[in-house]
């Protein structure tokens, strides 16, 4: 079972490589883009900071049989930013026309925001070794978004442009509105957290994390029995 995992982890590795430069093509090949306005997208940066955490737990699971708490919770943050990613994009695509933008879905695209947040849910799911995660965990999915938003506003306002319409005070009515937006995406984003944390602690289907199964200690003869300290 182990080895389909990280040889289906090598497969979705390097598909996700695949689309990241694929939709570089613009800024690296054609020139029709500019490249920090491409690396500027969420989407992108979330793809990142999967194939990082992929990458590393990969890693782990082939030299060990434990995977370290942070690693599990880089995971669980980088498989939350890839479903929201992937929901916000497909209800953009949903009300294109409502929105007034029109959207083009070229094979990579497909790819970062369909295929790999589903994948992204099945390895945190499926895969071993995970640990159990407090429900804290939620508030660290919240730093990376908010440095991220701080980012975009500010670039936003020196190069006047924003890599999404709900950011740009200009099209949505203010900052007033974009904060609206923005709070609501920030519930969001706490939401599929809490789902990601929450199946962090479903029991593993196999190789159950360090720690999380005490030793049984051997029954001793009755005689023989000593009293045992209570644990702390």
């Amino acid at each position: 079972m182990r080895f389909v995992v990280l040889m289906v982890r090598v497969m979705a590795l390097a598909l996700a490589f695949w689309a990241v430069v694929s939709r570089a093509d613009c800024a690296l090949v054609t020139g029709t883009c500019r490249g920090f306005n491409l690396f500027s997208y969420f989407t992108i940066h979330s793809t990142i900071l999967l194939i990082l955490a992929v990458l590393l737990a990969t890693f782990h699971a082939a030299v060990s049989r434990a995977e370290p708490v942070w690693l599990t919770v880089f995971r669980a943050v980088a498989t939350t930013y890839m479903v929201v990613s992937g929901a916000v994009f497909t209800v953009l695509l949903a009300n294109a026309e409502l929105f007034g933008h029109l959207f083009l879905v070229p094979p990579s695209s497909k790819v970062l925001h369909f295929v790999l947040p589903v994948y992204a849910v099945a390895d945190f799911l499926v895969g071993p070794y995970r640990n159990r995660l407090r429900w804290s965990t939620v508030w660290v999915a919240m730093i990376f978004p908010v440095l991220w938003a701080l980012y975009t506003l500010v670039r936003g306002r020196l190069v006047d442009w924003y890599p999404y319409f709900f950011l740009d005070p200009h099209v949505v009515g203010g900052y007033h509105a974009v904060g609206m937006y923005a709070l609501g995406l920030s519930g969001f984003i706490l939401l599929v957290a809490l789902g990601v944390v929450a199946t962090s602690r479903v029991p593993l289907l196999w190789g159950a994390p360090v720690g999380q199964h005490k030793p049984v200690e051997p029954l001793q003869p009755s005689g023989n029995r000593t009293k045992s300290q209570p644990s702390r």
